[in-house]
């Protein structure tokens, strides 16, 4: 090649080779051709050329090279300047070192180097994608204090930031003030407010927020028709998401799997089992293969309305596109098998457990007999989750409620006690208990299984009487949460609430509930202290 540039007998100036390179995909190349220009007669680099091949090294994560490459520069006299500064906070924060990202842009100012908007801009997105809200939050307040405006990208990024967060408030403030200072929303911000309102499940200004969309004059993207599908399929309006479908079609946007996956769940959900298999056929038909998410709600389909054969053939055939059941899959039919009505059913299930081949089927079968302390259950519980650590906690938190259930449920009660107990201490219901304020404890039961809920109740009350016996310390008042329970749909006839008011009953725990809140059990002051020192509150989850 450098025989071929030299026969060219063409010289070349630092504008014409900083276009060069910023043709070459190839780092190697890039780079093998920046050395033989600096080797040239009459040729000289500029900050230009060396940013340029700073920002190719950087998308390569040669960041060694890059090291020696500034020394260069500053060396041929060329001062690295913002743009060259911003392209390696970029390349740092690509390759996810966010302290050295954050190292350069101290540098910079070290020597004198002002960061501008996209110095900010990059910082605060690296860190947000990377999860850490709160640094990208300073870095929005500094380049506020800087005096830098933020662009419709800043302000998508920490709208983003907030809402994730949980500031929805926060974010919708932002969004608004957005607009106020002239800032124009693009798609992606439109996008990002929908979903933040989606998810917190504001329905009505997610889709208020979808029309205002449409008449700013965007047109509906792909990511656009998904979250708006979903936020009516919540609503209950399927018909109306699947014309959503039709019309993304006819925008010629071409529906993937995450979409067919979508309405598959939907109606799944509302328990229309014939229609999700409608929609997974279209799927196949398409050309498209399933994931095992799309699978596992088809399999919830089936299995709610007992369909135990369509639920085998479809494990059958997540086999054979090499398609892994998850932790959900198992978790859905160890659900099934508890709630199984018939010991053919059941069986049925276990056969259905072990064809998925997932580890947890062989934790549940080897599950010791409680011993005197409960010691043995709670190390092998321990170990399996440590097993399961690169699960993601609703998946786990999934699991365990099905098999906490599952032995309430089938009399093993002092190995359902353990389970839950090992959750606790490994923060798998993080919500589950908490302080509100001193001795204002919330025992938060809603999101559990009838089963799950009165075994983690039993065992807490007990927790805080081992607690008064060995620090004196009483609670003044336990709310005791079970809201519209997991598998209700109307507030106060939930199973959790009902199997709850037994228990309470059962052993005359002091409750009420106040404001008509019907779904909060409440006890405090001194007849909550003189009932937690019953010696049978230590007992309760064995009845």
């Amino acid at each position: 090649m450098e025989n071929a540039l030299g026969k060219l007998n063409y010289s070349i100036d630092a504008y014409q080779a900083n276009q060069v390179l910023k043709q070459l995909k190839d780092h190697d190349v890039a780079l093998n051709f920046f050395y033989w220009l600096k080797r040239q007669p009459g040729f000289k680099h500029d900050g230009h050329t060396y940013t340029t091949m700073v920002g190719i090294l950087g998308r390569a994560r040669k960041f060694r090279e890059i090291n020696k490459l500034l020394d260069q520069m500053v060396m041929d006299g060329c001062q690295p300047n913002v743009v060259t500064y911003n392209r390696l906070i970029h390349s740092f924060g690509r390759a996810n070192y966010l302290n050295e990202a954050v190292d350069v842009f101290n540098q910079m100012q070290e020597v004198g180097c002002q960061p501008d908007r996209v110095t900010y801009c990059t910082l605060i997105d690296i860190h947000a994608k990377a999860g850490y809200l709160d640094v990208a939050m300073d870095m929005y307040q500094r380049m506020q204090e800087a005096g830098l405006s933020p662009d419709t990208f800043t302000y998508s990024v920490i709208i983003n930031c907030l809402g994730k967060a949980g500031h929805l408030a926060a974010a919708h403030k932002l969004f608004c003030e957005m607009i106020s200072h002239g800032c124009v929303p693009n798609l992606v911000t439109y996008n990002i407010m929908i979903a933040l309102h989606a998810k917190a499940r504001n329905y009505l200004s997610a889709l208020q927020l979808y029309g205002d969309m449409q008449n700013a004059g965007f047109e509906p993207d792909k990511v656009t028709y998904s979250i708006v599908m979903e936020v009516l399929g919540h609503c209950g309006y399927l018909e109306e998401a699947e014309a959503l479908f039709f019309e993304m079609q006819q925008k010629n946007w071409v529906p993937d799997e995450p979409v067919y996956g979508l309405l598959v769940d939907l109606w799944g959900k509302a328990g229309n089992a014939e229609k999700a298999w409608g929609w997974y056929r279209a799927m196949l038909d398409s050309g498209l293969c399933p994931n095992v998410p799309t699978c596992n709600s088809l399999l919830s389909a089936f299995l709610r309305v007992h369909r135990l054969s369509d639920a085998c053939n479809l494990l059958q055939s997540m086999l054979n596109l090499g398609l892994h059941p998850s932790l959900q899959t198992y978790t859905l039919l160890l659900s099934c098998c508890t709630e199984s009505q018939t010991s053919y059913d059941m069986v049925f299930c276990c056969e259905l457990m072990a064809v998925t081949g997932h580890p947890a089927h062989a934790f549940l079968l080897s599950m010791p007999a409680a011993g005197p302390d409960g010691q043995n259950v709670r190390d092998h519980v321990s170990n399996f989750l440590d097993l399961m650590h690169s699960e993601d906690r609703e998946s786990k938190r999934g699991l365990v409620d099905s098999v906490v259930d599952f032995l309430h449920k089938t009399g093993l009660k002092e190995e359902a006690g353990s389970v839950w107990e090992v959750a606790a201490q490994k923060n798998v219901y993080p919500d589950a208990v908490k302080e509100k304020s001193s001795s204002y404890w919330l025992i938060n039961l809603h999101v559990m299984s009838d089963g799950t809920a009165v075994t983690a109740l039993s065992r807490t009350l007990a927790r805080f009487r081992q607690r008064i016996l060995v620090s004196g310390i009483c609670p003044n008042r336990i709310d005791i949460v079970t809201g519209w329970g997991r598998r209700s749909r109307v507030t106060g006839s939930s199973l959790v609430r009902q199997a709850v008011q037994q228990l309470l009953h059962i052993f005359s725990f002091p409750f009420f509930t106040e404001h008509g809140n019907s779904g909060c059990f409440v006890g405090c002051g001194e007849p909550l202290n003189r009932w937690l020192l019953q010696s049978y509150v230590e007992r309760m989850h064995l009845l």
